[in-house]
């Protein structure tokens, strides 16, 4: 007899809940969008969560949270190159993708 399977719904469990506590972090960082043309720690925690959540949500399977998350990072890739403006057309983006997270983390 094999080994029983195992029920990885605690493990997910856990990602979403972890998930959502990046999401909120990320919605605290679009709270302060001043620092964000200037480098400031706002711009630094919406590129490093948008990463972390963009290899996590391939790992557990959430194939919407890795595109959402690329899509973010990739924003503030071309904001720090100077590519695009930390606008408020730029910030309306990212705060629709970052509720299109918070949806994928609900249930």
């Amino acid at each position: 007899m094999g080994e029983p399977a195992l029920d990885l719904s605690e493990i997910v469990g856990l990602y979403k809940e972890d998930a959502r506590l990046m999401v909120a972090k990320m919605n605290d960082a679009l709270l302060r969008w001043a620092e964000i043309p200037v480098g400031g720690p706002a711009r630094q925690d919406l590129r490093r969560l948008s990463h972390q959540l963009r290899g996590s949500g391939r790992t557990y399977g959430f194939r919407n949270v890795t595109r959402f998350s690329k899509a973010i990072e990739g924003i503030m890739l071309k904001i720090e190159k100077g590519q695009i403006a930390a606008d408020d057309r730029t910030r309306k983006s990212i705060q629709a993708k970052v509720q299109l997270l918070a949806k994928a983390f609900e249930s």
